[in-house]
């Protein structure tokens, strides 16, 4: 188990990595995108519609973003590819936001060619430059691109990526944390702040780069034991979450499914009722949300095991595995100090609505559990015998 241990904290550092690599863009192309996207949300009395225009992770990453801007914009509203753009679609009103990284996604090609057809403004996030979608969106005069150069589903190439961020991580990743950082930057910019170097944006991101990097000295007996509990089962994975956690939730339990594991979104509608065997991993950063506390009590009291992802030492969830003698099952994801009282208390929650204080919380947790997660998809795999070409044949 202790080269696991090994793979998961390479696995880790490398996602570091990735994170850091979003201070070597083009800071003239990230102010461009991030004014554009300021003029675009500037106060008016109008609705204003935002197509989110991407499949899969690519879709969940930018989802996360799509969340920020209803949160803090009333009049904004987004949409995704199940909404057609002709039934919302307003001259001058309508943005799209299209994430592809290999450019040759159809859904997300054939939602460009509607954008392009209706003559709306079009902006695009892609790893390569000779894709399909590049070619459509920069040679539309209303559209513009953001090219971010990592490894996507899609290569080929077999070097040490391919085992530590299999099937696309390093892309989804940093589309992650980029729109997250840049939402700081565009928050600057709408109270009159035009700084070409992008401050706001710079200091996100290696904020977001220091936090994640906890997560390489996590406690080894602890992981040991959580990935003992984890991996080596064949019942059934039940993962959940709300908000942007639960985009978060989503793509993992989609790699879990790469991982050929037997894998449920927990409210999807096909989701079955725990049984003995089964596993509920909830993703949750302060631990007491309804749905999470639900969850676990109808599992545990089903038999079935409960292993959280939180950053809630202090939780009404933390508290419950505590008394059924299981807080080894907990995994703690670690923030850096100066977070500590962000993900403290056991507040409870008694209606799936969110908070004003989940609107607007910092991501922190959401880009750390997203680390956290892909680093156990690495050592699942190692784990499970599983190679990149197997989980690129499970991929939809």
């Amino acid at each position: 188990m202790s080269g696991l241990l090994d793979t998961f904290r390479e696995a880790t550092l490398l996602q570091c990595s990735f994170l850091e690599k979003l201070l070597d863009l083009d800071m003239a192309c990230v102010a461009d995108f991030s004014a554009s996207m300021a003029e675009f949300l500037q106060p008016s009395p109008d609705n204003k519609f935002v197509y989110g225009l991407a499949a899969g992770r690519s879709a969940l990453a930018l989802y996360s973003f799509l969340q920020l801007m209803q949160n803090h914009f009333e009049n904004v509203f987004p949409f995704t590819l199940e909404d057609p753009v002709q039934r919302h679609y307003r001259k001058g009103k309508n943005l799209g936001i299209a994430i592809s990284g290999s450019g040759e996604t159809l859904a997300v090609n054939k939602y460009i060619d509607d954008f392009i057809t209706r003559g709306g403004e079009i902006k695009l996030i892609t790893a390569n430059e000779n894709g399909t979608a590049y070619k459509m969106v920069s040679e539309y005069e209303r559209g513009s691109t953001l090219v971010i150069k990592a490894r996507t589903k899609h290569a080929t190439n077999k070097d040490m990526r391919s085992r530590l961020s299999p099937l696309g991580t390093e892309f989804e990743l940093e589309v992650l944390a980029f729109l997250n950082a840049l939402f700081a930057d565009i928050q600057s910019r709408l109270k009159g702040i035009c700084e070409p170097s992008c401050p706001e944006y710079r200091s996100t991101v290696k904020d977001f780069e220091e936090n994640a990097r906890l997560i390489s000295e996590m406690e080894p007996g602890h992981l040991e034991h959580w990935f003992k509990r984890l991996l080596p089962r064949s019942g059934r994975y039940v993962v959940g979450g709300v908000g942007r956690s639960g985009l978060v939730a989503r793509a993992f339990e989609m790699r879990l499914t790469h991982l050929n594991k037997i894998s449920y979104w927990e409210r999807d509608f096909n989701t079955p009722s725990f049984q003995i065997g089964d596993v509920y991993v909830p993703i949750t950063g302060i631990g007491n949300t309804y749905e999470a506390m639900e969850g676990s009590v109808t599992a545990l009291s089903m038999g079935a095991d409960v292993m959280p992802i939180t950053a809630n030492r202090s939780s009404r969830l933390v508290s419950l595995l505590r008394k059924h003698g299981r807080t080894d099952d907990i995994a703690i994801v670690p923030v850096k100090p100066e977070y500590a009282d962000v993900f403290s208390g056991d507040t409870s929650s008694t209606t799936w609505l969110m908070s004003d204080f989940t609107k607007f919380r910092y991501p922190i947790f959401e880009i750390n559990s997203s680390v956290f997660t892909n680093s156990i998809v690495a050592v699942g795999a190692e784990f499970l015998g599983i190679v990149e070409a197997g989980m690129r044949r499970m991929h939809v």
